[in-house]
């Protein structure tokens, strides 16, 4: 048995009006998951821990002032 199954079954047995409910609760669960990830990922974006993280920056900012005279 699946661990759905029971919460499934309960499903079949709930009158309309309470199963349309119980769908936007599950609709509204849903997006918030997805809104939370959504912020989690952009909070996260573009982080690297320690020394990968300063060696990005440091060749960053070696980039953002290009030596004009290597092209």
């Amino acid at each position: 048995m699946t661990t759905t199954l029971p919460f499934k079954e309960e499903l079949n047995r709930l009158p309309a009006d309470r199963l349309e409910e119980t769908a936007k609760y599950i609709h509204a669960l849903i997006e918030e998951r997805r809104q939370r990830r959504g912020l989690m990922i952009d909070a996260t974006s573009g982080s690297l821990p320690g020394e990968e993280g300063e060696a990005l920056e440091a060749a960053l900012k070696e980039c953002s002032s290009p030596d004009e005279n290597a092209w």
